[in-house]
C-alpha cells in the first residue's frame, strides 16, 4: 500500500505542476479561459490529496522520517510550502510580468529542489550517508538563511 500511495503522491505533485503550466500560460496569454472551473478547483483538489498523501507516508514511513524531528522531511515540507508561495505570486500576487516570471523561476526551482532532496534520501537508503546528511545539511542552510 505505502508504494501505492507514493507513486500517488508523485503523480500528484507531476499534475499540481502542469496546471501551474497551463495557469501560467493562460494568465500571461491574458485569456478569460484561467477562470474555467476547472482551473480553480483543480489545484486546490491536488493540494488536499498531496497533503493527505503526505501525511500518509510520513505516519508508515519504513525510515521513520518525520517532520519537525528529521531535518530531510521538514525540509521537503518546507519545499513544498515554497513551491505554493511562488505558484501564488506568479498566478495571483504579482500584477506586472517580470514579477510573475519571477514566481515562475522560483516555483521551478524549489519543485526541483524538494525532487533533489528525495533523491538524497534514496542515495542516504543505499549507503551513501555521508553525501545525503551534507546535502539535506546545505538545504537546511538555504531554507534558514532564505527565513
Amino acid at each position: 500500500m505505502y508504494i501505492i500511495v507514493k507513486h500517488t503522491h508523485l503523480t500528484i505533485i507531476a499534475l499540481t505542476f502542469i496546471f501551474f503550466i497551463i495557469n501560467f500560460a493562460l494568465t500571461m496569454k491574458g485569456s478569460e479561459k484561467v477562470n474555467h472551473k476547472l482551473l480553480k478547483i483543480g489545484p486546490h483538489i491536488l493540494y488536499s490529496l498531496f497533503i493527505c498523501t503526505f501525511i500518509y507516508l510520513v505516519i508508515v514511513n519504513p525510515l521513520n522520517l518525520y517532520p519537525f524531528v528529521n531535518g530531510w522531511a521538514s525540509s521537503k515540507l518546507a519545499g513544498f510550502v515554497f513551491y505554493v508561495l511562488s505558484i501564488t505570486l506568479a498566478l495571483k500576487w504579482a500584477k506586472a510580468t517580470a514579477w510573475r516570471i519571477v514566481g515562475l523561476i522560483s516555483a521551478v526551482f524549489w519543485l526541483c529542489m524538494t525532487a533533489r532532496l528525495g533523491f538524497a534520501d534514496h542515495i542516504k537508503i543505499k549507503g551513501i550517508s555521508e553525501d545525503a546528511n551534507a546535502f539535506i545539511e546545505l538545504t537546511q542552510t538555504s531554507l534558514a538563511a532564505i527565513c
